[in-house]
């Protein structure tokens, strides 16, 4: 601390010494006397004049004027004659003092010293320069200063005396540091807010990779310092980081400018953040308007809302320019002001003046120029000072501003607005500090320190929101998003959003933004070009970079830069490098299918034929074939053929869960039946003419057709049963080329199923022993032959299915299982059932009871004469196992018993 003492009371010795060093120009102010004075500080000027060549410490004169400073430097004074003429401060006026700084931290740091040390230069001032304890300063607060390094320079003296300081504008996250700058305070948000919206905005557009400039000055470091943080938290990659420094008269300014703008045509960035001075931002873009680039700018707060670059010539040409700005709001009664723009009684204004001679005075310069214009407009080239002449300049004496809205039409309301908040709470600690139900105390004399302790805690409302100051001493005021909008020759800032400080979010409206490009596309700004639909991101060592690649067979993309391919649903398909799915072709055994005809067909025919022997079967139950046949259970043999052949049915046309459950029980079920059948007629012939008096005495206990039957087709409907109940088939989509699906059956449970076919084979393979062990039975009795010769089919086409169901694939699947049937059914039919039906129509004379009974009596001869010489059994064994066969097959007792008599033998 007595370091900073001594550099203060050092700056302050040379200050008073000022004016005898040198001549130095008469100083500028804009003053009103009041019981209460405030301090103002506003960049009037962009430049000091000759600073690098001065070698004595004289003042510093400034050139330039700066229109955008001059306005909010009146939007103070207007502020401050509203509060006095409202009589907010009943018997207390308020009273101004504004210095130009010049946007120059030690012009601002000289004119601070005149605030706190004028009117008086005795030694007593220098006593209180180097101890303030009990000295009240010239001003009881200071509004600014604009630009952030001047405020950081400025805020070190004024903290020292604890005089509260409110920035209109001055944004550095640095300010917010209230060990350094404890008496700092401004109405508008840090720049921590700033950059945080700035990199949400990118985010938002999913601009990835942004270029970035800003001053070489404490300002300008902060964004850039506070903007890399929080593009390492997102996917944003900085193109390039480049500093311009900030005195605008730098001489290096315009070399690096150049260097700049190479950079940037060479980059793949097309967003550009510019945290710059208006007059730097103004040399850039002439630059960039002669170089013919055009790209997406976003302004910080410096220069979002400047009416001097919105009116550069081809500024559209630049490209897009968006951007955050402090709260935009409209003052009262401001605009009116500006039209009879005037000091005002006891009030001198320095600036006024200089502004109406800027602007109206009849200089040689203008009218050099104005005659020009009428003889060759295209040779003649305005400077700056001419552009910024009334047209009615050298044209009528003594121009009123009533008739010049140039101010009215370059309000930059942001500015204007934050200088009268910060007056607004001024007066808001004031009356918490003087006032009290409604009077107030008129003595001023209270030191500096009693004004800041209460602006810290002041909480007022305007414009329908409630402003106060958090513990850093900012506002609660976000940004206003705007877009500049070229339309019918001249730029327009259009409100498109608002960056809320609470939530860290834009709420905007897109629709407003009008980008100019095809379906009103945000423009890309990327280090690798996008990755078109069909492709996915291949991201590179570079977060921000990246290659594309094809989509994979079965996966699609359908917008710009997908991280990752999405996979088509189950029934669509698609190509390397998709951008969609196409719907899978559904392939199954169809009915119009050359082969299902085929196979239908014979189906048909088999399901006819089964149904006509059932009907030739039933007509001719009593007749001796039939009955050889098995009687009635070759009916019921021709009703399970029915149902097999009907089961075929379910195995073409489209699959569902249905038919996949029906169509392979109800074929093993009705095929068992049959198989069942067969088995009891093998069995009974058997019975009857080979195992002889072993089981002569028994045979009416061990043959019982209708319990063998069911029992033997009970337990497939348990096995059947329980396969769907655990685990039975159902439809499944199998794909075997990416655009065709085929809908089959799933058999499901691959046990249940070979059980199922397992069982079938087992019984027919019993036909089959017990079939060629009867191979030599009477013909009219001898079924056998006929057995064997279908069991043999059966098991032939079952074991070569096998091989063939395993490995065959795709749609006719289900066809090699219908030609197992069919094969099955028609073995069956043509041996068993289509024999008798022979007899029936065209052996006659052979289907009566005395020809059967022939030839069992032929059959007992041979088989007495081989008994004898084996055996020796009785010559009667032989008939008495004949007359069981018949008996078993239910023919008459009596007429063989007749036959008995009359041939004494079998």
């Amino acid at each position: 601390m007595s370091n900073i003492i001594k550099v203060l009371c050092f700056l302050y010795y040379i200050y008073l010494d000022l004016a005898t060093l040198c001549n130095s120009p008469k100083v500028t102010v804009a003053r009103l006397q009041g019981d209460i004075m405030i301090g103002g500080l506003f960049p009037i000027h962009t430049e000091i004049s000759n600073l690098g060549n001065q070698t004595e410490p004289c003042d510093l004169g400034c050139t330039g004027f700066d229109r955008r400073g001059f306005i909010r430097s009146l939007g103070m004074v207007h502020a401050i004659e509203r509060i006095n003429n409202l009589n907010l401060l009943p018997g207390i006026t308020l009273g101004y003092e504004i210095y130009d700084t010049c946007a120059d931290a030690s012009k601002g740091l000289q004119e601070t010293m005149r605030l706190i040390g004028e009117h008086d230069s005795s030694d007593s001032i220098i006593e209180m320069m180097c101890n303030n304890t009990n000295h009240i300063p010239f001003v009881k607060a200071v509004i600014g200063a604009g630009y952030s390094e001047v405020s950081i320079t400025v805020a070190r003296l004024l903290s020292y005396h604890r005089i509260p300081q409110i920035s209109y504008s001055s944004s550095a996250a640095i300010l917010s540091d209230k060990r350094r700058f404890p008496s700092f305070l401004r109405t508008v948000p840090s720049d921590v807010h700033l950059t945080k919206a700035l990199a949400t905005l990118t985010s938002i557009f999913k601009w990835t990779y942004v270029g970035v400039i800003s001053s070489d000055d404490d300002y300008g470091r902060s964004v850039l310092e506070s903007l890399s943080m929080h593009f390492d938290n997102q996917p944003v990659c900085t193109a390039f980081k480049e500093k311009i420094p900030s005195d605008v008269g730098n001489p290096g300014i315009d070399e690096t400018i150049k260097q700049i703008i190479g950079k940037i045509e060479k980059s793949l960035a097309h967003v550009v953040i510019l945290a710059l001075k208006v007059p730097i931002v103004i040399q850039l873009f002439s630059e960039i308007i002669k170089q013919n680039i055009s790209r997406v700018w976003i302004s910080t707060d410096n220069w979002s809302t400047s009416r001097e670059i919105a009116e550069m010539p081809n500024i559209d040409r630049v490209g897009y320019i968006l951007g955050f700005s402090f709260k935009n709001g409209e003052v009262t009664g401001f605009r009116k002001y500006l039209q009879t723009l005037h000091p005002g009684p006891n009030a001198i204004n320095a600036f006024i003046e200089e502004y109406k001679h800027l602007r109206f005075e009849c200089t040689e310069e203008y009218k050099e120029y104005k005659s020009c214009i009428s003889v060759s407009p295209e040779n003649c080239r305005a400077s700056e000072s001419v552009k910024f002449k009334s047209p009615l300049a050298c044209s009528i004496e003594n121009v009123s501003l009533a008739t010049d809205d140039y101010l009215d039409r370059n309000i930059e309301l942001d500015g204007s607005y934050s200088a009268y908040l910060a007056v607004n709470a001024i007066t808001e600690a004031l009356q918490n500090i003087l006032c009290s139900n409604g009077t107030c105390n008129t003595n001023t004399s209270f030191p500096p320190w009693q004004l800041l302790r209460e602006v810290k805690k002041i909480n007022f409302n305007d414009s329908d929101e409630n402003i106060f100051f958090d513990n850093h001493g900012d506002a609660n005021i976000g940004y206003d998003l705007l877009f500049w909008h070229f339309i019918n020759g001249s730029m327009h800032f259009h409100v498109v959003g608002k960056y809320n400080l609470q939530k860290s979010s834009i709420d905007f409206n897109s629709s407003k933004i009008v980008w100019n490009t095809p379906h009103n596309k945000v423009p890309d700004s990327k280090c690798s070009k996008s990755c078109i639909p069909g492709q996915y991101k291949i991201h590179s060592n570079i977060m921000c970079c990246y290659n594309c690649g094809l989509c994979a067979e079965g996966y699609y993309s359908n917008d710009f830069d997908i991280k990752e391919c999405t996979k088509c649903p189950d029934d669509q398909w698609s190509n390397n490098g998709s951008s969609h799915c196409e719907n899978r072709t559904i392939e199954y055994f169809q009915w119009k299918n050359p082969f299902a005809i085929v196979l239908s067909s014979f189906a048909a025919i088999g399901f006819l034929l089964a149904l006509l022997v059932g009907i030739v079967f039933i007509k001719h139950v009593a007749t001796p074939a039939v009955k050889a046949a098995g009687g009635i259970y070759g009916c019921v043999m021709n009703l399970s053929l029915l149902i097999s052949f009907s089961s075929i049915v379910f195995f073409i046309g489209e699959p569902n869960d249905t038919s996949c459950k029906i169509r392979q029980p109800m074929f093993g079920i009705s095929f068992t039946l049959c198989v069942s059948c067969i088995l009891i007629k093998s069995f009974r012939i058997v019975l009857a003419f080979e195992l002889g008096k072993r089981i002569q005495y028994n045979v009416k206990l061990t043959y019982q057709p209708l319990v063998v039957i069911t029992t033997l087709t009970g337990f497939q409907v348990c096995v059947c049963t329980l396969w769907l109940f655990f685990k039975g088939p159902s439809v499944t989509k199998i794909v075997i080329m990416p655009e065709i699906v085929i809908l089959q059956c799933n058999e499901g449970s691959a046990v249940g199923y070979g059980i199922m076919l397992g069982y079938i084979g087992f019984l027919s393979l019993i036909c089959f022993a017990l079939a060629y062990k009867g191979r030599k039975l009477p013909d009219k009795y001898n079924e056998c032959r006929f057995i064997t010769f279908s069991m043999l089919i059966y098991l032939f086409v079952w074991f070569a299915f096998i091989p063939i169901y395993v490995t065959t694939t795709g749609m006719y699947l289900p066809a090699v299982v219908v030609v197992a049937i069919l094969a099955s059914n028609y073995g069956v039919l043509c041996c068993h059932l289509i024999p008798p039906c022979y007899i029936i129509f065209f052996k006659r004379d052979s289907n009566s009871r005395e020809v059967y009974l022939k030839s069992i009596q032929s059959f007992s001869k041979g088989k007495r004469s081989i008994s004898y010489l084996a055996h020796e059994v009785p010559s009667n064994k032989t008939f008495k196992e004949c007359q069981t066969c018949l008996n078993i097959e239910g023919s008459h007792s009596s007429s063989i018993h007749g036959l008995r008599k009359r041939s004494g033998s079998c």
